[in-house]
């Protein structure tokens, strides 16, 4: 949760993301995109000169798809057109991220602060499913699922702006999730502390956790335990591909004979339904899971 102070200290840095950094950093993001994920995105001439909210499908265990739509975005307008991205709080406050994150655009997933940004005529990145969605196994990729948070339309409604969905094909690859391991989450407190719906469950958290077992009984697995944890980390070089979609005027959708509740309803399925059929069409046309 973001308390009053930390959203005035975040209002006064809205406007000091590190572009610098991103110069610093841009070999090792270049080598990401060009050749670890081959990364391909199309669609460029739907995004409008004028601020909006662009909504994508969450994916992976550490969403690298986020980092790449980043760099793409920065290597495309520089900072001729400003962008921030709503984080979880994890990505924020987590000692082990907030060197970065911050410094690249990431803002806390919260409405004022979200709304102080577009103000500002920042576009925003937002990714409704959050770690629900990008928890999902592998055998949910190509499926698209917001669970029914429809804050984003509520904030492109308040603010009058267009939602331009990002779909991106390809990026869950990058870690085989077998579980979405919600239940050990709230055992271990994560959920309650940390807003964690899910501990993954992969090929390697489990051969991690086979070194740790066996190692009380011989020695060798426990000198392969730390190379199986850091690799629990590390994706696998997936081809990713993103598609930005005309926008979506939900003003112009809102229909003041219905509830706000049914106007809601009706936008949320109308863009899931749009980015669904993309993400549908567009896996039809890979060959290989991984290899694109």
């Amino acid at each position: 949760m973001v308390t009053q102070a930390q959203k005035k200290k975040l209002f006064r840095d809205l406007d000091r993301v590190d572009p610098d950094f991103a110069k610093k950093i841009e070999p090792f993001l270049e080598g990401l995109y060009k050749y670890y994920f081959r990364c391909d995105l199309s669609g460029w001439e739907n995004v409008p000169e004028s601020k909006a909210i662009y909504v994508g499908n969450h994916n992976g265990m550490i969403t690298f798809e986020v980092l790449m739509v980043f760099y793409a975005w920065w290597k495309r307008y520089g900072t001729s057109k400003r962008a921030l991205g709503l984080a979880h709080s994890i990505a924020i406050d987590h000692p082990f991220f907030r060197w970065v994150t911050p410094r690249i655009g990431a803002i806390p997933a919260d409405p004022e602060v979200a709304l102080e940004a577009l103000s500002k005529d920042y576009s925003l990145l937002v990714y409704p499913g959050g770690e629900k969605e990008s928890f999902r196994p592998f055998s949910e990729r190509k499926k698209i699922d917001f669970y029914q948070r429809k804050g984003f339309i509520r904030l492109a409604l308040k603010a009058k702006v267009p939602i331009i969905p990002v779909v991106s094909i390809g990026a869950h690859e990058s870690y085989v999730i077998l579980h979405r391991g919600e239940e050990l989450a709230e055992k271990l407190g994560l959920k309650k502390k940390f807003r964690l719906h899910g501990l993954p469950i992969t090929f390697r958290s489990l051969f991690f956790a086979w070194c740790a077992a066996t190692g009380i009984f011989t020695f060798f697995p426990l000198l392969l335990a730390p190379a199986a944890f850091a690799s629990i980390f590390v994706p696998l070089p997936v081809k990713m591909d993103f598609k930005i979609l005309p926008p979506v005027d939900v003003n112009a959708m809102y229909n003041s004979s219905l509830t706000e509740e049914e106007n809601l309803q009706q936008i949320y399925d109308h863009i899931l339904t749009l980015m669904q059929s993309v993400l549908t069409e567009e896996y039809s046309k890979r060959k290989l899971p991984f290899f694109g």
